[in-house]
């Protein structure tokens, strides 16, 4: 079996009989084929002699095979010996793609989807895997414009952090900073592009325990070492009663999380 193997890659098949057309001893660009040096200093080759070869790395034959058989017809090497480029394709910078994590082939193209404010350049939909890898890298980079931006917008309960200007520069931003006692919801920083703001973030309302409210429902904080009386949004809040008095609210409202500024009391009595 080895010996039958060995003779199948090396690629040398008995000269068929008679003198047909021969091929040229066949040049593959990033590829080699089995014991070259054996036959490469052939100059033709006869009808029906077959070889078989291999792609460098990052390279691969149409059929993928790791050896790929090539056999001289009247019409030439058949089939056409060619090893094409294999591009990975990684996450994007800016941006994101449905192919993301793949390995594509010369001749394939890429969809990429920028985010807002970045583009590929020359304002290109895709890249292409080519002979020497893609065309352009998986890079969305930022969109600059000469529109200028205003004053950034107010948020409520907020304010930013720098001097503000009357006027900013594309590309510019700033940074916003709750008040005490709010949180903020989304991203602090927004940027100028193309005269427009980004999305400002929003300040969340804390939630202030009213201890006359609680004295009313019989009410006390479960954990004794609980001394803040305001809680921010999404934080847990947990009651118990007071002693002497009972649940009158069903047990799972006595831990509530406080919503936009608001708390729902439960009630002893």
């Amino acid at each position: 079996m080895l010996l039958l193997v060995s003779a199948l890659l090396s690629g040398w098949v008995s000269w068929a009989h008679g003198q047909g057309k021969t091929c040229d001893f066949p040049e593959i660009q990033h590829g080699n084929i089995y014991e070259e040096n054996r036959y490469k200093q052939t100059l033709a080759v006869a009808t029906g002699t077959y070889f078989y070869y291999s792609c460098d790395h990052s390279f691969a034959s149409p059929s993928h095979s790791l050896w790929t058989r090539i056999s001289c017809t009247e019409e030439g090497w058949s089939p056409t010996p060619k090893c094409l480029r294999q591009c990975f394709f990684p996450w994007v910078e800016n941006g994101h793609s449905t192919a993301s994590g793949q390995t594509h082939q010369e001749g394939d193209t890429v969809q990429i989807i920028c985010d807002e404010g970045y583009s590929l350049p020359n304002n290109q939909s895709g890249i292409r895997c080519a002979n020497s890898g893609w065309s352009t890298p998986p890079v969305c980079s930022p969109v600059y414009s000469e529109r200028k931006c205003g004053p950034p917008p107010s948020v409520r309960h907020a304010a930013i952090t720098t001097i503000p200007f009357e006027t900013y520069a594309p590309g510019s931003s700033v940074e916003y900073q709750c008040q005490s006692n709010y949180e903020l919801q989304g991203n602090r920083r927004i940027t100028c592009r193309d005269g427009e703001w980004s999305e400002p973030p929003k300040c969340s309302d804390a939630c202030v325990i009213s201890e006359e409210i609680m004295k009313k429902h019989n009410l006390q904080f479960k954990w004794s070492s609980k001394k803040k009386n305001y809680s921010k949004t999404s934080d847990t809040v947990e009651f118990d009663c007071q002693a002497g008095y009972r649940r009158a609210s069903p047990r799972a409202l006595f831990r509530i999380r406080c919503r936009e500024g608001k708390l729902t009391y439960p009630t002893c009595v």
